[in-house]
C-alpha cells in the first residue's frame, strides 16, 4: 500500500471525524459503532485503527477541532476596536450559524461525559484552554481601555460560559426558540458585564497621519 502523505492522512482523519460527528448525532454515543463510522466514512477498520483507538479518542479528536474553531473565531476580539461588535460575531459563528446537528452532538457528548470520566476529562481540558484564552484577550482589552468590566474577568468568562451552554441545549431542545431575539437579549447582559468602551473619534491630522499621509 503506497504511503499517505501528510495532506492525505489529515483528510483521512477529518473524514472519519466528520463521520464520527454524523453518526454520534443521528444515533448517540452508544448506538454507534465503530463498523457504523467505517460505512460512514467509507473506509475498511483496519484503516480506522491506524488513526482512532476508541470511542473517546473520537470525542478528543472532535473536542479538538471544536477548540480550534472556537480560538480562531476570537482572532476578532484581539484587534477589534469595537469590542462589542466583536463579540457579537463571535456569538454568531460559535453559536448560531452552527448547524443544528452540531449543537445536538455536543450535547450527546455532554451527556457521555456525565457517565464517563475520561470523556470529563477531555471537555474540562477544552474549557480550560477556551476559558483561559478569553480571559487572556478580555485581560488585554482591558488594559488597552477598550472594555471596563463591570466584574473580575474571570467570572464575566464563566458567566459567557452559562449563557452559551443555555443556548446550546435550547437550540438542541426547543423547537420554539428563536436564536436572534435570545442573541440580543444576551449580548445585552454581555456587554453590560464588558462594557465595550467607544473608540475616541480621530481628528483630521490623526486619520491623515493613521493612513500614512
Amino acid at each position: 500500500m503506497p504511503k499517505l502523505s501528510a495532506e492525505q492522512t489529515e483528510q483521512r482523519r477529518n473524514r472519519i471525524l466528520d463521520a464520527a460527528e454524523a453518526r454520534f448525532a443521528r444515533a448517540g454515543f452508544h448506538r454507534t459503532s465503530m463498523q457504523d463510522i467505517c460505512r460512514e466514512a467509507g473506509i475498511s477498520a483496519g484503516a480506522f485503527y491506524l488513526y482512532f483507538s476508541s470511542k473517546e479518542a473520537l470525542i478528543e479528536g472532535i473536542s479538538t477541532r471544536v477548540r480550534e474553531k472556537v480560538l480562531k473565531s476570537f482572532a476578532a476580539l484581539a484587534y477589534s476596536e469595537d469590542f462589542g461588535a466583536a463579540m457579537a460575531q463571535v456569538m454568531q459563528e460559535c453559536i448560531f450559524e452552527k448547524p443544528k446537528a452540531e449543537i445536538c452532538l455536543w450535547i450527546e457528548i455532554g451527556s457521555e461525559a456525565t457517565r464517563n470520566p475520561a470523556v470529563a476529562a477531555m471537555l474540562q481540558r477544552c474549557d480550560q484552554q477556551i476559558f483561559s484564552a478569553l480571559i487572556e484577550l478580555l485581560e488585554r482589552a482591558r488594559t488597552e481601555g477598550r472594555i471596563n468590566p463591570a466584574r473580575p474577568i474571570n467570572e464575566i468568562v464563566q458567566a459567557m460560559g452559562f449563557l452559551a451552554d443555555g443556548m446550546y441545549w435550547r437550540r438542541a431542545l426547543d423547537p420554539s426558540f428563536e436564536p436572534a431575539s435570545a442573541g440580543m437579549i444576551v449580548m445585552t447582559l454581555l456587554q453590560g458585564l464588558v462594557q465595550p468602551v467607544s473608540a475616541p473619534a480621530l481628528s483630521g491630522r490623526e486619520r491623515a497621519m493613521e493612513a500614512g499621509e
